[in-house]
């Protein structure tokens, strides 16, 4: 019986590793614009260019550093049994109105709900019950939920340690990175700022398959989206050759 259900849950895993791809496959699969085109542009729209401030950043929260949109990732290294892996414990994300610019015009940005695909900037280590260099303890005690892995218990003669290990990760795109929008164009007089701007602002909609926001050229944006979806693919396909193997009179003798 347990053959038929490892079958079942393997495809369900596969299937979420498919739905998961449908941002990765609309951005290889199409052609980029000129800016200068999509100012009445109805349908999705794909652009590649240089991306600058509109009216201000927001701080990553790691770095401070002064950024268009960030994504952070927390992993710790938990132990269950006799199996230990890095597992995400918590994930952050952020951004603001930014212009993307290419040689024909520029346009206004509007990231509110979009993907983001970044690539990873900053990664800090930090071993359990050692203390957190001071922005990640600022971090911590800000804006986090987590806890700090600063701990230990106190045996009088030795110090165990009881904190995980812990990996935080930062990934942000800048005033002038390469960008890259996958999104819908709306017409918008008043966003036209400056002279090279066309009137419209790039942003969610229901005519647009995905919204996605990437510091990297289109291929690349594609292959950032698709790295966190291999393990959903690859363990259903392992789970599901497990359960037919299985469920064949040979696997269970």
């Amino acid at each position: 019986m347990i053959g038929p259900l490892l079958v079942l849950a393997g495809l369900g895993a596969i299937g979420v590793g498919c739905w998961k791809l449908r941002p990765a496959y609309h951005v290889y699969r199409g052609d980029t614009d000129d800016v200068v085109t999509i100012e009445h542009a109805t349908g999705p729209v794909e652009l590649e260019g240089t991306a600058s401030i509109v009216d201000g950043t927001v701080a990553a929260p790691l770095t401070k550093r002064d950024c268009l949109a960030y994504e952070y990732e927390v992993e710790e290294y938990q132990s269950s049994g006799k199996n230990s892996s890095w597992n995400t414990v918590e994930t952050g994300s952020d951004a603001v109105r930014f212009r993307l610019e290419d040689e024909t015009a520029s346009v206004q940005v509007d990231p509110d709900g979009a993907t983001l695909a970044l690539k990873t900037a900053t990664t800090v280590e930090v071993d359990g019950g050692e203390p957190e260099p001071d922005p990640i303890k600022e971090f911590l005690e800000t804006e986090s939920d987590l806890e700090s892995e600063n701990t230990a218990l106190d045996l009088r003669v030795v110090e165990l340690v009881t904190g995980n290990d812990r990996r935080y990760h930062e990934r942000r795109l800048e005033a002038g990175d390469d960008g890259y929008v996958l999104g819908q164009s709306r017409y918008d007089i008043d966003a036209r700022e400056t002279m090279r701007d066309v009137s419209a602002v790039i942003e969610d909609g229901p005519e647009t398959p995905a919204f996605v926001v990437s510091d990297s050229p289109q291929d690349g944006a594609a292959r950032l989206l698709v790295k966190p979806v291999l393990p959903w693919l690859a363990g259903g396909l392992v789970v599901a050759l497990l359960g037919g193997w299985l469920a064949t009179p040979s696997g269970l003798f």
